[in-house]
């Protein structure tokens, strides 16, 4: 089967109303994925991607100082709810040769989750091409997320507060198989946080989105899970040797 971003988003029907009914709360644990190399808020600065805040509207490849590929800076045109609903079906579809790892979000619920998110980060409306967007986006508690399954479950991670940050934020640059390997406790997998981001360049987490990523990875792929590798070598960190029954902690600050 060959697949279509033009027919995915024909399907979506009205974009403008999918999008005034998308959970902005499971958008904003999705922008988790993004925060891997784009910074979100107002001013920030660029990482390995542009600054998103204001995205929707704006003109493609013009944020100040950013050097892009040669197929986004080509595309011409801004972008709009229809043109970003595009882009996140299949960034490499496209814009071939665009430098983006991020594979895109194939199902249409998550990006009007997203989209909903992202239409929040800015200090215009959002352009939609057609018509202005409704003004305001349903929340968790205005929507429930059994509509349709979520990126944690296609993923098959444990319910509990956190999973869907950790499906986000992990998946983003590891097989969740690596993670679940691990066998860390609480302080462990804390520290573990600092070494990601002092040496693998992990965006540094607000501590309420550390706090509860850390405790749902310890409570569901602690010591006491029995998928724990018992490898020689700790596959998120090879250099450091991974221990029979006593879980890898990182290098030591010096």
């Amino acid at each position: 089967v060959v697949f279509s971003a033009g027919a995915a988003i024909a399907e979506t029907g009205d974009l403008q109303k999918q999008v005034a009914s998308g959970n902005v709360e499971a958008g904003e644990r999705l922008a988790i994925r993004c925060k891997a190399c784009h910074t979100l808020d107002k001013d920030g600065a660029k990482k390995l991607g542009p600054n998103l805040w204001g995205l929707i509207g704006r003109p493609k490849a013009t944020v100040e100082g950013f050097t892009y590929s040669y197929a986004l800076a080509k595309l011409g045109g801004s972008w709009t709810l229809e043109e970003l609903d595009k882009f996140l079906t299949d960034p490499r579809r496209y814009a071939p040769g665009n430098r983006m790892a991020f594979a895109g979000l194939r199902k249409a619920g998550q990006r009007h989750d997203l989209l909903a998110y992202l239409s929040t980060l800015g200090d215009k409306k959002p352009a939609t091409g057609t018509s202005e967007a409704p003004a305001t986006a349903k929340t968790d508690s205005d929507k429930s997320s059994e509509a349709e399954p979520t990126f944690a479950d296609e993923l098959g991670l444990p319910k509990g507060e956190g999973r869907e940050d950790v499906a986000a934020l992990c998946s983003a640059c590891h097989s969740l198989q690596i993670v679940k390997q691990q066998g860390l406790n609480a302080d462990r997998w804390d520290g573990l946080m600092d070494w990601m981001t002092e040496k693998q360049g992990m965006p540094a987490l607000e501590p309420e989105d550390r706090t509860r990523i850390v405790s749902y990875l310890a409570e569901h792929y602690g010591p006491q899970s029995s998928s724990r590798s018992m490898s020689p070598m700790n596959p998120m960190m090879p250099t450091m040797p991974m221990m029979p029954r006593m879980p890898v902690m990182p290098p030591q600050k010096q």
